[in-house]
């Protein structure tokens, strides 16, 4: 594997700009608890704790296309309901630009939804799974605004990302627009279809699993054989086909007639929910930046096995993939303030509340032990900043620190309640807290309310986050470690 080029190819991907269009839905987690039978009928009575939601089905490969690092701008239909509103929510603050979304007052919002309940010493399960009534296809003054907004965007777009979940949005008249449009533009297209794989004639890429090329091919794909019959359907259709095999890779039937599997590093799935999607994202950025069709399943292999280690429907990130060639780049939890932005987005989107704290942390100690611990219970993931060497510096004095700053985010990074660590310059962790917005700020019990830095008090309390003062442990610093280490304590 040639590390230098895919990164280079992966930095290409903040430069493309994708139109998706397809099937939107709206996923909508609900976690809770069941408390009592119910007095008015022999029922459980689900107590409502917390709401999560994301964009399905197409919706959720623009996410990743965005997550990836493309500028993406989403075509679809919603209904005129609530869900609507949050659809459209979920999109915006995953960076994907709804202005091409169409309203239909006729029909519901899309949405799948999943309760999960769980009790005392009892882990959660799903108990019920709600759904709305299968969409029909779009038709009439829909179709029309639909294909307005794909003539609209077209110009603006280096590439057209196709989702086909249940057939509801790409019509006969949809898609003549997008073949138009894509050949008027030079667009690289890519289709990914759960029931149709073989409709997207003349598409340069479509992506099914092997059970949905099956479907296309009418035969079931069972081993190689079986395969290469279902690849080789799809290429009457399709300038190119790649057939995804979970955990044994993609396979790609190119349109010269030669066909290559490659596979997917080994990774342990805990849930494939949604990576299809991821795929299909990783594929059109990797051939809008210049990428070949191999590059194309390389790094969609990548992502989706990053995508599968993780519970839910998640979005996987440009710098998730890019640590996933390169190698962890210093410790593992040691990440950039770019990398934590990613990372706290996505914990925010599943309801886990961030703690920060920050400190020089030189010649770790039981003081220290004591106070990150504490700290940690605040919440469910911990971030420490650490002032960089520079920085200490400035604010101890010349002759600190003792340890360097790579050696103490090793030392941090080897600690279980320590999450993540970053290195910061700044005399003050200000500019961290103002780009991630962590739901608690935690600091040393020398310190109240009255006295912490009141500018960083009220940049915290401004975006709703909360102050937590942690007691510390009397007698423990590491001024007094370095004075009795001289012989002066």
């Amino acid at each position: 594997m040639d590390k230098e080029y895919y990164s280079n190819l992966l930095k290409k991907f903040f430069d493309v700009r994708v139109m998706a269009i397809g099937d939107i839905y709206l996923d909508e987690n609900v976690f809770g608890k069941v408390t009592e039978i119910s007095l008015e009928a022999p029922i459980p009575v689900f107590e409502v704790l917390e709401r999560r939601h994301n964009p399905g089905a197409a919706g959720n490969a623009a996410c990743n296309a965005a997550s990836l690092g493309g500028r993406v701008t989403m075509v679809g239909v919603v209904g005129d309901d609530p869900n609507a509103g949050i659809v459209k929510h979920e999109f915006q603050v995953r960076n994907v630009d709804t202005s091409g979304i169409v309203t239909d007052a006729a029909r519901a919002t899309n949405t799948y939804g999943k309760l999960k309940a769980g009790g005392h010493n009892i882990p959660l399960q799903e108990v019920l799974r709600t759904d709305t009534p299968k969409p029909k296809m779009i038709a009439g003054e829909t179709e029309e605004k639909v294909i307005a907004k794909i003539r609209e965007i077209a110009p603006k777009v280096d590439a057209i990302l196709i989702g086909d979940q249940v057939s509801a949005t790409i019509s006969d008249r949809v898609y003549e627009t997008i073949l138009e449009c894509a050949k008027e533009y030079k667009l690289v297209t890519v289709a990914d279809s759960r029931a149709r794989a073989g409709y997207f004639r003349d598409v340069d890429v479509i992506k099914p699993n092997d059970k949905e090329a099956g479907l296309a091919a009418g035969i079931d794909v069972v081993d190689d054989n079986t395969l290469i019959h279902a690849g080789t359907f799809l290429l009457t259709r399709a300038k190119n086909a790649l057939v995804t095999l979970g955990p044994k890779g993609i396979t790609v039937f190119a349109a010269d007639g030669t066909m290559e599997n490659v596979p997917i590093r080994p990774v342990k799935a805990v849930d494939v929910t949604g990576a299809g999607d991821t795929v299909a994202a990783a594929i059109i950025l990797t051939l809008a930046a210049g990428g070949t069709l191999k590059d194309a399943a390389f790094l969609g292999n990548l992502a989706a096995g990053i995508a599968v280690q993780q519970e839910g429907v998640v979005t996987v990130s440009n710098a998730e993939v890019c640590e996933a060639i390169l190698g962890p780049q210093g410790p593992d939890k040691l990440k950039s303030v770019e990398q934590l932005k990613s990372i706290v987005e996505k914990l925010r989107r599943d309801g886990k509340r961030v703690v920060w704290t920050n400190g020089c942390f030189d010649i770790l100690h039981v003081g220290h032990i004591t106070y990150l611990l504490r700290a940690r219970r605040q919440g469910d993931v911990m971030i420490v900043g650490l002032n960089s060497d520079a920085s200490v510096r400035e604010n101890k004095g010349p002759d600190r620190p003792v340890v360097n700053e790579q050696d103490r985010a090793v030392v941090l990074s080897a600690l279980e309640c320590v999450d993540y660590v970053t290195i910061f310059d700044d005399k003050t962790p200000m500019p961290l807290l103002e780009a991630l917005k962590p739901d608690v700020y935690a600091k040393g019990g020398d310190y109240t309310l009255d006295t912490i830095v009141q500018e960083e008090r009220r940049l915290v309390e401004g975006y709703g986050g909360a102050i937590a003062i942690i007691p510390g442990q009397d007698g423990q610093s590491t001024t007094n470690i370095i004075n009795r280490i001289a012989g002066k304590g």
